[in-house]
């Protein structure tokens, strides 16, 4: 269907589904208010060259229509017996698909498969139903009242699954889960679900400062015995014999800020600082395996925005402190193989050397746990090995037979990148980013310009050895500016990818270039018009932006600019509570993929999933590869607030 065709088609069927519209309902009742409020926005996207920048990838192209339907239902209580609202319960439920794809809403977790003692991989699968799930829900309610405690100012406590960010949500955002968004399509709604966390608020000074104290589960990894005794450490040095998780494996986030309200009043406009602390414990971060490292991450901020009769402006810096602590690594994993067409289970990373008429032969060594009911001795010397990066593609032993090879002796060797020694990396990566604007017309036009800078860094897994990461970490960040927007190349929760180095390494963690986006290893400036006029009886709002990109820090012999982006925002409110959007982007390519053109970028997970459905045994005949043509979206829809 081309694009030409779709568009009618989605405003007829968007056209139908809307009848009366209504307004929030509200109602109390004693020392209760109760508010039932939702939102309703149906969507197009477009996208062409938002992978690979490459005109002969004739795949790299995305159309979709969508909705997302948000319900919410607000209590507030407290207001006839106490003069004021000292609680409030929250909670909204979300319902998002594409149309024509049941199971694009939602899925099941992924659980590993594993038969005769090897894993096979993992699986998951759709779940092809409209179901509602809790976006957030939960409870605060005043301190001073609930424990009748005596302060002179309001103190809060908020627990459950709630949005909580620090500076401009960079350094810390509220991105806990993120839907499935298409890549370089921007999403303000994107955040599926909030984390789950408590908040400590309240007044230091009335009306001056005041403190957030917030902390969040992240991922629990002791909530049952299931947990606690999954085996994944069997592969880390010195855990053979004791593989099991154990009790305390919990990745949390903690963070605290205080807000200080400078001044507010008619002559000096109003400005407020914000100094912050983030501290975030992962202890089972991925390198190359599941929890092959841990990362202990602290984060310390500040940020501003100022507020004046015709200019305003705003900043936020933050650097950051901590260590990835990778640890030490056996690679040998026992995996399928074809031999001959016979599936037959070996060793990743040991060979078996051994003749046949003569010739020297290598191969994977079979896996052959037992002989009998005792424990085989070719596996016995594999597991029982010294795990030492120095006992890489060393003799380990000799059996006179394996398995299938009854032609012995058969000698063990480790294979190149059997293990991997423990390292750490220190954090301190850094960032900048600042706006201002100007307004003009009665404050019907505004003029924005704004620059940023978060420091980068190549790949640090590259090598096993100690060494520092310089590019800046954010944490649960779609940070896409303020005053001025950029809806590609950090929209959609900034999935334009920068390619790192192509490992040269054999310890690298994979042999492609992995990408990187979001706000590390990037400068920015930019500029943006908004233009609203206030005389409209409808109100109507455009607003252009045009922002240059480069690298922070040059990889490899490429050269650092990354490309143009502009891009137009247009917002019309056909009636009260009904807006029509427009969200439209294009992206000239610069020099720095210019040098890179040529690239693989699919890694060996995309190539699985993009050879999942070939049944003929032939594997992918055609990598994909970066390339420097213009990419372009659009997104249009409309969002019905009731």
């Amino acid at each position: 269907m081309s694009i030409r065709a779709i568009v009618p088609v989605f405003f007829a069927v968007t056209t139908i589904l809307f009848g009366s519209l209504n307004a929030e309902l509200r109602t109390t009742h004693k020392d209760c208010e109760y508010v039932f409020s939702g939102v309703y926005k149906p969507e197009t996207f477009y996208g062409k060259n938002i992978n690979w920048l490459n005109n002969d990838n004739s795949f790299d192209k995305a159309y979709l229509s969508r909705h997302t339907l948000d319900l919410t239902f607000d209590v507030l209580y407290g207001q006839q017996t106490y003069e004021e609202i000292v609680a409030e319960f929250l909670f909204q439920m979300r319902n998002k698909a594409v149309w024509g794809n049941p199971n694009s809403y939602g899925s099941t977790t992924v659980a590993d498969i594993k038969d005769l003692g090897v894993l096979r991989g993992a699986h998951s699968h759709g779940l092809p139903r409209l179901f509602f799930s809790i976006r957030q829900v939960w409870l605060q309610f005043t301190i001073n009242n609930a424990l009748s405690l005596p302060f002179s100012n309001k103190h809060t406590f908020t627990i459950g699954a709630f949005p909580f960010e620090v500076g401009r949500g960079i350094a810390l955002g509220d991105a806990y889960a993120t839907g499935p968004e298409a890549f370089g399509f921007y999403a303000d709604s994107a955040i599926d679900q909030y984390a789950f966390g408590a908040k400590f608020s309240g007044d230091i000074l009335a009306n001056k400062l005041s403190y957030d104290w917030y902390t969040a589960i992240l991922q629990n990894n002791s909530g049952s015995i299931n947990d606690t005794e999954k085996k994944i450490f069997g592969q880390e040095y010195g855990r053979l014999d004791m593989p099991e998780r154990g009790f305390g494996s919990v990745h949390y986030a903690m963070a605290g800020r205080l807000n200080w309200k400078v001044f507010d009043n008619e002559a000096l406009g109003k400005m407020i600082l914000e100094p912050y602390a983030v501290y975030s414990n992962d202890p089972e971060q991925r390198v190359s395996f599941p929890a092959d490292a841990s990362i202990k991450l602290g984060t310390l901020g500040f940020a501003g925005e100022f507020y004046g009769n015709r200019f305003e402006a705003g900043f936020d810096y933050a650097v950051n402190i901590g260590q990835q602590r990778v640890r030490g690594w056996d690679r040998n994993a026992i995996i399928e193989v074809n031999r001959q067409g016979q599936i037959v289970l070996v060793n990743s990373q040991v060979n078996a050397n051994y003749m046949v008429n003569g010739v020297a032969v290598t191969e994977q060594a079979p896996y052959v746990p037992l002989v009998g009911k005792a424990p085989a001795p070719a596996q016995t010397i594999i597991n029982t090995t010294d795990r030492d990066e120095d006992q890489n593609g060393q003799e380990i032993g000799e059996v006179p037979s394996l398995g299938y090879l009854t032609d012995g002796p058969i000698t063990l060797n480790n294979g190149a990148i059997r293990f991997r020694n423990a390292y750490t990396n220190k954090f301190e990566g850094w960032m900048f980013v600042a706006d201002a604007a100007v307004n003009l017309l009665q404050k019907d036009l505004q003029l924005a310009a704004t620059v940023g800078v978060a420091s980068g860094d190549d790949n640090p897994n590259f090598m096993t050895k100690d060494g520092e990461y310089s590019g800046f970490i954010p944490l649960q960040s779609v940070y896409s500016g303020k005053r001025v927007r950029s809806p590609f190349v950090l929209g959609g929760a900034g999935k334009l990818k920068r390619l790192l180095s192509t490992p040269t390494s054999v310890q690298a963690p994979s042999k492609e270039a992995q990408g990187v986006s979001g706000m590390t290893n990037l400068i920015f400036t930019g500029a943006a018009l908004k233009w609203k006029p206030k005389a409209w009886k409808k109100p109507f709002e455009i607003n252009p932006n045009i922002l240059a990109f480069w690298q922070e820090r040059q990889i490899g012999n490429a050269r650092t600019y990354l490309g143009l982006e502009t891009s137009l925002f247009v917002n019309y409110s056909m009636l009260k509570d009904l807006k029509f959007f427009w969200v439209s982007s294009l992206f000239f390519p610069g020099s720095h993929y210019k040098d890179r053109m040529g690239t693989p970028v699919l890694t060996p997970a995309q190539l699985a999933i993009i050879g999942n459905q070939e049944v003929t045994g032939n594997t992918q005949d055609r990598i994909a590869k970066l390339g420097n043509d213009i990419s372009y979206t659009f997104n249009l829809g409309l969002i019905y607030s009731f």
